[in-house]
């Protein structure tokens, strides 16, 4: 096994007789061996005694070595290799080597059989891989382990195979190698602050790096000689035992079609910290003396908590510190799963919405606000039982889980309590000392699970609608769902995709009723919205609107209908209707919104119209239903635009204070059409008479609305109204016809179809 011409030519030892050359044998056939050791082609010579120069070699050799042929076939033994491994020589020449070894381990040996026997591994150095691991069964069955070096012997111009056995071969140089590498390996080991174990099949550790300091607390002479099993707790030894034992026999590449895991994640005993929380990974395992196997263990405690920390933040609401829409969805979908293990388990959803929440936010601030709201989860939490849970999905929105009913009214009786602990009066500081009383109010949606949802969608949709018929049925009550709400709110839903949809295909329009004088004079016209579909009407205004109100699609209509009623009053005003007004209605989603003011007022700048020639009209409920809030935006929208005019709408038919009514900054208050159309009744004609005297003592103009009949207009004309409105003057037209009707009455006047008693159409 050299390169070329290197080659060492060795005596026999024959110079002298008898004792002296057996004792200078040994002697030779250690140079012979430290030869093929060190990779040189190794030739005894030309003689005729060499094979009996061989036999006394081997005689007399301290190491474990066979002659072999080129097929394996064992041709001599030396008596250590017999002893070693409990052998007769005569039983052993004439064998195969191949028989000494189990069936599995064959393959090896005769690949370096086979590169012997071909010249492939005569003229070439020696390589670390021409040593193999020899497990030879001796007589009775048990097993010795030895490294084998097989190399080529030239006997003359014979060519012999030689197998030596020793438990290590080592040349300085490839000690030094083997050194350099060491000295690498324990400095990477001890660079890291993992601890790295080696092992063996007895759990026996055999190295630790001083990782294991920083891991478990130990020193390395803590360690080494000791059972693995003490770094961890009994139970969980056992428990992983029989998979740890799986990593010694089969590599990292075959590990996981196996289903290995590349890790373990299990529980360590420190020296003084008790139990952390662990990560194992393995190595592949090595054969020599026995197998091995590397471990690398690293405390995963930073990173455990970390991941808390991250599924916190995913997981709870930052503020109250409940669990999140994305829990909630979690946590049903495990709930779920375990009723239905169950033949008569049940849970429920309990979906609380806050009243007047939006509007004590928008008007106290959001610090407040927060403040209602952490109040609100605490309440919310004590209400229920340690088994349930309690959740924020976002703003003023909070869901209940209770799992494990006993009682089907259980779910009820939770609501009650919910409710009764929402509406209790809670008292939060303001500015400068001062306290503020607030008392809010819910609607609660309830369903019961699995018997109105086995899904998460299912369960959570039938809540929702539970609780938006609880809005709709006065607030401040809770409804559980019933089958027979479906209907009702599928239908709402529908209609709410029809006007989303609506709106993008321009479904929507403006038509506008003039507003008159007591003489019949146009003063303006009142902006009222249509949904036409191929010209038809889709369905009536007091329908829909109600709807977009609930579910906000009226804060798109609301911007909408703004902005084309202004273009459209700066087109008549282009048209020489100079001093024509256009009234606009203003939502109660509109009017809540923060930023009420700035979308009026960059609304009127955008399209640069006339803002004296701008009259907003607001419901007396929108109005009452926060006077302060209502009083502050009004002051704000008429410093930003002062010629601006306010009207109150639908007046009569809220619930007033006239202390907010007297202090209310508003031009104008339009008596209800109800009232209008129930002249007939005294006691009606003495509520409008009341109404009319409040206006004229408050200096607020009146408009009626709903004048229809001649009836209606004497009866008001003689009275100090403002103007008045209705089909007796004009219904609601498109713009392009309103325009044509002002430009058929150039006086500007429709008093003559007043007398006549006949609509302008």
């Amino acid at each position: 096994m050299s390169s070329g011409a290197e080659k060492a030519e060795l005596g026999t030892g024959q110079e002298s007789e008898g004792g002296e050359s057996l004792l200078a044998a040994d002697s030779i056939f250690s140079q012979v061996i430290s030869q093929v050791i060190q990779g040189h082609r190794i030739n005894l010579g030309d003689d005729a005694d060499g094979q009996l120069s061989l036999e006394i070699l081997l005689e007399n050799c301290q190491d474990a070595v066979l002659l072999l042929s080129a097929e394996g076939e064992i041709t001599e033994a030396s008596p250590v290799f017999c002893s070693i491994y409990g052998m007769p020589h005569d039983e052993l020449v004439g064998s195969s080597i191949l028989d000494l070894i189990h069936d599995s381990e064959r393959g090896i040996l005769q690949q370096k059989l086979s590169e012997f026997r071909e010249g492939d591994a005569d003229d070439r150095p020696a390589r670390s891989d021409d040593v193999v691991v020899f497990h030879g069964i001796k007589r009775g069955g048990s097993v010795v382990t030895k490294n084998c070096l097989v190399s080529a012997l030239y006997d003359g111009n014979t060519k012999r195979i030689m197998a030596i056995f020793r438990d290590r071969f080592l040349d300085e140089e490839r000690f030094d190698q083997l050194k350099l590498n060491e000295e690498h390996y324990l400095a990477l080991a001890e660079t890291v602050n993992e601890a790295i174990f080696r092992i063996d099949e007895d759990f026996t550790i055999l190295f630790v790096s001083v990782g294991a300091k920083f891991v478990f607390g130990f020193e390395k002479e803590e360690l080494v000689g000791q059972h693995m099993g003490r770094l961890f707790p009994e139970e969980v030894f056992l428990h992983h035992e029989d998979e740890f034992r799986k990593y010694f026999h089969i590599d990292d590449k075959d590990r996981e079609k196996l289903g290995l895991r590349r890790t373990i994640e299990l529980v360590g005993v420190t020296k003084n910290r008790g139990v952390a929380p662990m990560e194992m990974s393995f190595g592949n395992s090595k054969e020599a003396r026995g197998r091995t196997l590397t471990c690398i263990v690293r405390d995963i405690s930073q990173r455990k908590m970390l991941d808390r920390r991250l599924r916190h933040l995913a997981f709870y609401d930052k503020l109250t510190g409940l669990g999140n829409r994305d829990l909630f969805n979690e946590d049903l979908k495990a709930s779920l799963a375990a009723i239905q293990a169950e033949t008569e388990g049940r849970g429920a959803i309990i979906l609380v919405d806050l009243t007047e929440f939006k509007n004590i936010n928008d008007t106290l601030g959001h610090e407040v606000g927060d403040r209602i709201l952490i109040e609100i989860a605490r309440r919310l939490r004590v209400s229920l039982r340690e088994s349930d849970s309690a959740y924020r999905f976002a703003g003023d929105k909070f869901v209940a889980l209770l799992r494990s009913l006993k009682q089907i009214q259980d779910p009820s009786l939770v609501a009650s309590r919910i409710l009764n602990a929402v509406r209790m009066p809670l008292e939060v500081g303001l500015q400068f000392g001062s306290r503020k009383r607030i008392e809010l109010g819910a609607s609660i949606g309830v369903a019961v699970i699995p018997d109105h949802g086995s899904t998460v969608d299912a369960a959570t949709k039938s809540a929702d609608i539970a609780m938006y018929f609880a809005q709709e049925s006065g607030r401040n009550r809770f409804i559980v769902y019933d089958e027979s709400l479906r209907p009702k709110s599928t239908e709402r839903w529908l209609i709410e995709q029809e006007m989303r949809s609506g709106i993008v295909n321009g479904e929507f329009v403006l038509h506008y009723q003039p507003i008159v004088s007591p003489a019949g004079k146009i003063l303006g016209c009142e902006a009222l919205i249509r949904w036409l579909r191929d010209g038809t009407p889709v369905m009536p205004s007091s329908t829909f609107i109600p709807i977009a109100e609930e579910n906000g699609v009226i804060l798109t209509l609301g911007s909408w209908v703004l902005r084309r009623a202004l273009l459209d009053l700066k087109r008549i005003q282009r048209m020489g209707y100079a001093g024509l007004f256009f009234s606009i209605n203003i939502s109660t989603r509109q009017f809540e919104q923060p930023d009420f003011v700035n979308t009026v007022g960059d609304a009127i700048d955008g399209v640069g119209v006339d803002s004296s020639l701008v009259h907003l009209e607001l419901t007396e409920t929108t109005l009452m239903a926060h006077p302060e809030d209502a009083i502050s935006k009004i002051l704000a929208l008429k410093r930003r635009f002062p010629c601006i005019k306010v009207t109150i709408d639908d007046f009569g038919t809220g619930y007033s204070s006239l202390a907010y009514l007297a202090r209310l900054p508003v031009d104008a208050l339009k008596v209800d059409i109800s009232f209008v159309r129930a002249l007939r009744s005294e006691q009606n004609r003495k509520v409008v008479n009341a109404i009319l005297n409040l206006a004229d003592n408050l200096r607020i103009s009146v408009v009626v609305e709903g004048i229809d009949t001649r009836d209606h207009y004497n009866y008001f004309r003689t009275r100090d109204c403002w103007a008045f409105q209705g089909f007796l003057f004009m219904r609601a037209v498109p713009f392009d016809e309103l325009g044509a009707k002002l430009a058929s009455l150039r006086t500007g006047r429709v008093d003559a179809a007043v007398e006549s008693q006949e609509s302008v159409l």
